[in-house]
């Protein structure tokens, strides 16, 4: 019989994930030579959350963060 996954990794995942995004985030968005205002401009999420995001405030729910990759990624084509 198939055991239930544990828990506990995925607890561990999720925490390695909260702990590197607000870096990553900065990183990606400075790497595409853009300010959080410009980012805002691009991809219509406040400043208020791209810097809460980054100062590892807040974690942003997947569709706020997919727009943000959006349009960072097509900054990081153009390099």
């Amino acid at each position: 019989m198939p055991t239930a996954p544990d828990n506990h990794d995925a607890h561990d995942y999720a925490e390695r994930i909260r702990e590197r995004l607000p870096r990553r985030h900065q990183e990606l968005r400075e790497r595409c030579g853009l300010s959080m205002y410009a980012l805002w401009l691009k991809c219509g999420v406040s400043r208020d959350t791209i810097s809460r995001v980054e100062g590892g405030e807040t974690i942003p729910g997947v569709h706020v963060l997919a727009w943000i990759v959006t349009f960072s990624l097509q900054n990081v084509m153009d390099l």
